[in-house]
């Protein structure tokens, strides 16, 4: 903080350090020709504009203004909730008179000023560390993009080459295609000669089995005139007359 200007003259002149330390007021011109104090709305002649200014109820006012608004010096004070016409240093603790000569020796004396410093110190140390916390997190965001961009990447390919397996794999068992054989064999010629063969043997069937019939029944009576002959009746008289005898 600059240090701040004050009017300094030696015993022999009127002013004092600090006199005029918040500037000149400001004024504005009314409608009936008076002047209007824009800080301390206080209303007055234009032949009473110089007095006005240097008067301690403009001063104490210019005070005021400057402390309501915030404007430097008054930026680094407060009122004293205590006393009106007193003011609390928000730096150094301190209560000075509300006037610009204390205001102005206050912010020139070494306690202020050091403090000040230190103050200045550790809002660049404050603004370092918030610095280097800000890029370190940008670092790690960058970092845990960057593995989330590799994990995406490497789910990806198991993906891909998942698939490329699945296409690439041939089946257990082949199938041929629809309507094509590995024998060369539609089924249509073997169905239709299935079908005239039995046709055929439907109709031989009969034939066959009165032939085998009629053989059988030759064979049979050839063999009744056969034990016929070898038997005869002449047989059976003897053997019944020999049993009679053998009875007697």
């Amino acid at each position: 903080m600059a240090e701040a200007t004050g009017e300094k003259k030696g015993s022999g002149g009127g002013s004092r350090e600090g006199t005029n330390l918040l500037g000149a007021p400001t004024f504005s011109e009314l409608p009936n020709g008076r002047l209007k104090c824009v800080e301390t709305g206080h209303e007055m002649v234009v032949k009473d504009k110089d007095s006005y200014a240097q008067s301690k109820r403009c001063r104490s006012g210019l005070i005021d203004f400057a402390l309501s608004h915030s404007k430097p010096p008054l930026n680094m004070f407060k009122q004293d909730p205590l006393s009106r016409s007193k003011l609390i240093c928000k730096l150094t603790g301190d209560t000075i008179n509300k006037s610009e000569e204390h205001i102005w020796k206050h912010i020139n004396g070494k306690r202020f000023l050091n403090k000040l410093e230190q103050k200045e110190m550790e809002t660049e140390l404050t603004d370092e560390t918030m610095a280097e916390e800000g890029e370190k997190k940008l670092k790690k965001e960058k970092k845990k993009k960057k593995k989330e961009k590799a994990v995406e990447e490497i789910i990806s390919e198991v993906r891909d080459s998942a698939e490329n397996e699945s296409d690439s794999e041939e089946p257990e068992f082949w199938i041929p295609p629809a309507g094509d054989r590995w024998d060369f064999d539609d089924g249509g010629d073997r169905w239709g000669s299935d079908s005239e063969s039995d046709g055929s043997d439907d109709e031989d069937e009969p034939a066959n089995v009165a032939e085998e019939c009629g053989k059988e029944s030759e064979e049979l009576s050839t063999r009744a005139k056969r034990m016929s002959i070898e038997i005869g009746p002449s047989s059976f008289a003897s053997r019944k007359k020999k049993s009679r005898k053998n009875t007697s």
